[in-house]
């Protein structure tokens, strides 16, 4: 037998011991929770639907709403139930017996809850804890509630964790002793263990702002920890989300490090084993405590946020950070497991988990390295699994039950977690209850499967741009989990904040201008959070210069609109390439040049590099030549060419983004462009510019034009010679432009074409059964990210009445919790708005915003290094005020109370402007009704109404938001083009030839017949 025969004997002894022990046990009678979750076990649909409704059930406040939930969640479905359960939920969901059903399902749900929660205030939690002590078991306890949104929040979580420990450590002082539980060989074991979790004690941690948040939280922890070590208790730190892993794990190393704590041994932290690193992590406990000279506690578990880490690194196109497949986990936690039990000179191992075959092996292992009796423990969660917990102790192991105190229902968030571990297809509890597979078939040892890249490998991105058919994977933000993407981002803030000001001359036919602009006085645009520093000194284009720059675009047209598709889409992916390459610089210039937070801005960098990629691949597709070819005797052949010279005039706010966007749509289509930046951001249009000549832009093909908008961009647009006219800004901008566009000039050959992007009065509504620890978020992250400062920002909070009182003061507070920084600081969350014009219109307006409002919030101090806008909240009596009505770009945000959801989605409507919209809410038939009827160009549920990215989410509005077009989107390359068709008798006396390729121009050399490419 070899080694691995033997050690494979030894686990399935230990498993078949536990697995005789548990089968003894009396099985609990069955249920209506217990056959809710059979059903749920077998139909992936009602599992999901029912695991909603029972996250919005502490919400719903009436009888009726509760009826609603059920109909709406478990009943507008066929579904496969016993008849006891149909009939119980045909009841629940009937209005005639609203009541009896709303306390029934009230009732199952804090029975479910109860399994899982061991009391719902804490001196109800402490009786439970003693009788778990008495019946030979330690616990470890956990308050429930989810991430802190406010400073308030944190310090009232900070209190419960010092009160829970002050309280515990009494009562268990008055517990008899248990050999089992309260000793092993390094001493006497703290009967008072407890359990925190770092997102409540700090209100929106980022790995982005690391070194503060660590510092922070080492302060706010450093006296509770004290507070364990006199007391005699254990404390240890849960692992969350990814985002907070590298926070979490300098946090415990700081304090386990410090002098005055050095010496006690019961301070752990927990490994999560389905992380990629987990393995670091392990190494990292081992190394510390060695240089510490005392032991540590460790939780080993599998993790138990993989569905969210795996959506949440796809959607933000970055390396998945755990390992996707179950078994590959399953392999790991075996591996670490095996390491910490034959460390246990340095660790006190905790296996936690209620696998059959991960608790067997690591007992196996344990006693096959002779670890002692009383050196480690196999943790388990309250609720779950008790024939094994029982089995376990009967067998003289320490077993630690994961214990929650909160109320009932509220902590149904944590219940979901639970029933999802409990209920999934992977899942042993599944497998050995539900399925029935024998003990042979569930301690088969796992296998270490090889996964293949996901889309956040560049090796995957790079594959996409070899198969335009393929789904288009957006360029990844930067990952500021990594300690090295904040150093670059740090070096590069430095580099470019020596760099300042930047010259921005005019840049005609390649080269300098000359002529008029070069007399007249630059204009000089201040950094906005430091104005005593220069950001950029631009030269202001004449109206002259303008006419020469559309003289030298005219030119250069027909040899570009001629040029190949293909040739203009590699003209894009080259500067895709170089944009992404030199992210970092140019988001530290935009932090310095308009105020955009770090993140911000590397986001706007991401979008254009998205833009040119997917404008590049649309050319391909849809601009292409197509023909009829299904007609003998005929041939017909639409092809599509650029319009001329497209005049390109941009705003501010997103600097790169959309001047990048709008310019790389026209020039994918055959147009030539003039690049009009805004005056705020010329040097980021310079950067562009710049890499578009390196990319290899033929002369003449992309100009730039700086100057004023009411002279170089109004000359622009009148000018006869332009033929297209790309615009995105303020509504009456744009409605000036589509005036001036709308008559024709002498010497005009074509009607302008005009694509116009303006401005937004954006509503989120708040639902009265909406997550609250999504809904007070997404609000904050709408209406004050870049100090409101975007079209797509939420100015308007529509509550509806049930849950204002609830959703109110929640967001008071997280806005009071704003910092107020720099923006070139990583802890900024509000930054200055763009210039002194704005400053004044908005202090202005919020100290005294006229009769019809109430201050509900008005920020106090702010730095005075440059236009720090405080933040407002107002309440708006009449809908018709100002301040509801118009665009306000800057953070003040308007709420409107309603009475109910239809009233809600009238006052979301009742705008000019139709270009972003929200809805946060848990009611499907609400989710459906905005989708029809909240009619806005992008709708937002249940996240925040900003960042649109492109093919996910093509941006644009209509009504006097903007024409209706969607930039990022199928279809927006059209705009910018003129339609061609050609029709050819192809019958000479009757002979009728086949089909076959023809030329259709300049454009048909793009690789192959173009037939193939279009069916």
């Amino acid at each position: 037998m070899t080694g691995t025969q033997a050690g494979e004997a030894k686990v399935l002894k230990v498993a078949r011991t536990l697995d005789a022990r548990m089968r003894a046990r009396p099985r609990p009678p069955v249920s209506l929770f217990d056959r809710l979750m059979d059903s749920a076990m077998g139909d992936e649909a009602l599992r999901a639907d029912l695991f909603r409704l029972l996250d919005v059930l502490p919400v719903l406040a009436g009888d009726e709403e509760v009826s609603r939930h059920v109909r709406e969640y478990l009943l507008d479905r066929p579904r496969r139930l016993p008849p006891v359960l149909s009939a119980a939920l045909q009841a629940a969901g009937a209005r005639a017996f609203s009541g009896i059903a709303a306390r029934t399902i009230r009732s199952v749900a804090a029975q479910m809850a109860e399994r899982f929660i061991v009391g719902a205030a804490v001196p109800v939690a402490l009786g439970r804890l003693e009788e778990l002590h008495r019946a030979g078991f330690a616990s470890s306890a956990d308050l429930l509630g989810e991430a802190a949104v406010s400073e308030v929040e944190a310090d009232a979580f900070l209190r419960s964790y010092a009160e829970l420990l002050q309280a515990l450590t009494a009562q268990a002082a008055r517990w008899a002793p248990h050999p089992l539980v309260d000793e092993s060989p390094r001493g006497p074991v703290p009967r008072a263990n407890i359990s925190l979790k770092l997102s409540s004690l700090a209100p929106r941690l980022d790995p982005l702002d690391h070194d503060r948040c660590v510092q922070l939280l080492a302060g706010r922890l450093l006296p509770l920890y004290e507070q364990a070590m006199s007391l005699g208790a254990s404390l240890t730190i849960d692992m969350e989300q990814w985002d907070l892993h590298g926070i979490a794990w300098d946090v415990f190393e700081d304090l386990v490090s410090r002098p005055r704590l050095a010496g006690w041994p019961w301070f752990g932290i927990v490994v999560q084993a389905y992380l990629v690193l987990a393995h670091r992590d392990a190494d990292r406990l081992l190394s510390l405590a060695r240089r510490r000279g005392t032991p540590l506690c460790v939780r080993v578990v599998k993790g138990a946020y993989w569905d969210y880490e795996v959506a949440h690194a796809r959607l933000r196109g970055l390396p998945c950070p755990v390992l996707v497949g179950k078994e590959r986990t399953d392999v790991a936690f075996e591996a670490l497991s095996e390491l910490l039990l034959r460390s246990t000179d340095r660790v006190y191992p905790g296996i936690g988990s209620h696998n059959l075959r991960s608790v067997s092996r690591a007992i196996a292992v344990a006693r096959e390295t002779g670890v002692p009796t009383g050196s480690f423990e196999i943790q388990c969660l309250y609720g779950m699994a008790d024939a094994q917990r029982d089995a376990l102790r009967d067998m003289g192991v320490r077993v630690r039950v994961y214990s929650p105190i909160g109320e009932l229902l509220p902590g149904i968030a944590y219940l979901v977690r639970r029933l999802l571990e409990n209920s999934a297809n992977t899942g042993f509890l599944r497998q050995a209850a539900h399925e029935k597979r024998s003990i042979e078939e569930l301690i088969a040892r796992p296998v270490d499967r090889v996964e293949p890249a996901d889309q956040g490998d560049p090796a995957a991105r790079g594959e996409q741009a070899a198969q335009p058919s393929a789904a288009f994977i957006n360029c990844p933000s930067s990952d500021f989990c990594d300690p090295a993407v904040r150093e670059r981002f740090a070096a590069a803030l430095a580099r470019q904040r020596t760099g300042l000001p930047i010259n921005v001359p005019l840049r005609i036919a390649g080269g300098h201008a000359g002529g008029d602009s070069e007399q007249r006085a630059p204009l000089v645009h201040h950094c906005p959070g430091s104005r005593g520093q220069d950001a950029s000194v631009m030269s202001c284009a004449a109206a002259e210069d303008a006419a020469r720059a559309v003289e030298a675009a005219g030119r250069a047209w027909p040899g570009w609109r001629d040029a190949s598709i293909e040739v203009r889409a590699g003209l894009l992916e080259r500067l895709a390439d170089a944009l992404e390459r030199d992210r970092v610089d140019l988001a530290a210039l935009q932090c310095l040049e308009v105020g955009k937070p770090i993140r911000e801005a590397d986001a706007d960098v991401a979008e254009a590099v998205d833009l040119c990629r997917y404008y590049a691949r649309r050319a391909r597709i849809e601009l292409a030549p197509h023909r009829r070819d299904d007609l003998p005797g005929e041939d017909n052949v639409t092809w599509y060419e650029g319009r001329g010279v497209a005049a390109v005039v941009a705003p501010w706010n997103f600097p790169l983004a959309i001047l990048c966007g709008m310019t790389c749509a026209a020039l994918v289509s055959g147009n030539t462009v003039i690049m009009k930046p805004a005056e705020q951001s010329a040097a980021s249009a310079l950067r562009l510019w710049e890499a578009l000549q390196a990319s290899g832009a033929p002369e003449g093909v992309a100009q730039l034009l700086p100057g004023t908008g009411e002279e170089a961009g109004a000359a622009l647009v009148s000018h006869p010679g332009v033929a297209q006219v790309a615009f995105t800004g303020s509504r009456d901008v744009g409605l000036e432009i589509l005036a001036r566009s709308a008559r024709v000039s002498p010497g005009q050959s074509q009607l302008k074409r005009v694509v116009c992007e303006m401005g937004g009065k954006n509503a989120i509504i708040v639902d009265d059964d909406a997550d609250l620890d999504e809904a007070v978020p997404g609000v904050l992250a709408s209406a004050f990210g870049f100090a409101g400062q975007k079209c797509s920002a939420c100015s308007r909070l529509i509550v509806v009445a049930g849950i204002y009182g609830r959703l109110l003061p929640r967001l008071v507070e997280a806005v009071k919790s704003l910092r107020i920084a720099l923006p070139e600081d990583p802890s900024c969350e509000l930054g200055p708005v763009i210039d002194e014009p704005s400053w004044s219109r908005l202090t202005s307006m919020i100290r005294d915003p006229g009769p019809g409002v109430h201050a509900l919030y008005r920020g106090g101090s702010v730095p005075e290094s440059g236009w720090f806008v405080p933040p407002a909240i107002f309440g708006v009596d009449d809908r018709m005020h100002p301040i509801a009505r118009r665009e306000l770009f800057g953070p003040v945000l308007a709420v409107i109370r309603v009475p109910g959801f239809e009233e809600a989605l009238e006052a979301a409507l009742d705008s000019e402007y139709a270009l972003t919209g929200g809805l946060y809410s848990r009611s499907p038939s609400r989710i459906e009704a905005a989708r029809r009827r909240f009619r806005v160009g992008n709708l937002y549920l249940n996240r925040p109404i900003t960042g649109a990215m492109a093919d996910r989410q093509p941006f644009g509005g209509f009504r006097l938001s903007g024409g209706g077009t969607k930039a990022g989107g199928p279809g927006y390359l059209r705009n910018f083009v003129d339609p061609r068709s050609a029709c050819e008798n192809t019958m000479r006396k009757g002979f009728v030839p086949g089909p076959g390729p023809q030329s259709v121009g300049p454009q048909a050399a793009t690789g192959g017949d173009s037939r193939r490419r279009t069916r």
